[in-house]
């Protein structure tokens, strides 16, 4: 039995953050009422090389994945092995880096865009490798912005100007502090290890949103970030807690500290939103569950586009 394969191509021309970010809307859903389960991240070192597996089951749409990575001087390269689980076969195999993309994309515009201010006017996104790139592109699809600014060293003025233009508002390179300074929701897509601004530059009510890091070893926002924070919002709580460096190194964390992830969040738990003005942290570190969910939208998709040109043939 020859099992598909599906491109990065294929999957960016398939799909886009919108109609990721409503997939993902749905799975957590089934998470929550437990139509899905997550197969957490697993990590095996040897020497200088690692291998992570992640994946989940979402019964609810009749499929089970998981996603594997090898980490080689630091880069990844991310492939997804989906079943269907009416027939319990290989359902197809994938490219994850377009798929690893777009979802870590599409969360933060799916999280901002229920917890986050409801009219947003400046976005500053730290971090202008691919990921920064995507968040800042996804945000500024959905949200009517004033202002996008970008804070990186080796950042591309090429693509700011581009990002301008497509968007329709200013994108520009700027300082940390200048960036943070007014900005209605803040983004760190970066690798640093150490926090990226200062905590005490948000505005009361801002919304952060930090995908850089899932190491419990590193971290890209302050306890001063932490310790402004009224809500913050993990993905899982199971998995987020122990890989979420900005959790597990925050000193000021107690039992007490305000966490709420998205399965209580989507069962109506925990509202989305607080009643007053507050500072709001979205801590992402990637879960399987939306490697699936974007894997079987991919091969959902695809097989659509076949039928069509299938039926088209003479």
């Amino acid at each position: 039995m020859s099992i598909p394969f599906i491109s990065d191509r294929q999957v960016a021309e398939l799909l886009d953050f919108r109609t990721v970010a409503a997939a993902l809307g749905e799975a957590f859903s089934s998470l929550a009422s437990g139509g899905a389960a997550v197969h957490r991240r697993q990590r095996t070192d040897c020497r200088d090389l690692r291998l992570s597996t992640m994946g989940a089951v979402w019964a609810e749409r009749g499929v089970a994945g998981v996603k594997v990575y090898p980490t080689v001087r630091g880069q990844f390269s991310f492939s997804i092995l989906l079943f269907d689980l009416e027939t319990n076969r290989p359902l197809a195999v994938l490219d994850g880096n377009e798929i690893t993309r777009l979802r870590t994309a599409a969360i933060t515009v799916l999280v901002a865009s229920k917890a986050g201010p409801v009219r947003p006017r400046k976005l500053a996104v730290f971090g202008a490798g691919l990921q920064g790139r995507a968040q800042a592109e996804a945000l500024s699809d959905w949200f009517d912005f004033e202002e996008i600014a970008l804070v990186d060293p080796a950042g591309d003025r090429a693509w700011a100007q581009a990002l301008t233009n497509k968007s329709g508002c200013s994108a520009a390179f700027t300082t940390p502090q200048a960036a943070v300074t007014g900005a209605d929701i803040v983004v760190t897509a970066t690798r640093s290890v150490t926090p990226v601004f200062d905590g005490a530059w948000l505005k009361d009510d801002a919304f952060v949103a930090a995908m850089g890091t899932s190491s419990p070893k590193g971290r890209e926002l302050d306890d001063s970030t932490m310790d402004r924070a009224s809500r913050i919002i993990l993905e899982w709580q199971p998995q987020s807690l122990a890989e979420a460096g900005e959790v597990v190194l925050w000193e000021g964390r107690t039992s007490r500290s305000p966490f709420v992830d998205l399965p209580q969040l989507f069962a109506g738990d925990a509202p989305w939103r607080t009643a007053g003005p507050a500072i709001t942290v979205f801590k992402s570190v990637g879960l399987g569950l939306a490697d699936v969910v974007v894997a079987q939208l991919a091969v959902s998709r695809n097989m659509e586009r076949d039928a069509v040109l299938e039926r088209a043939l003479p």
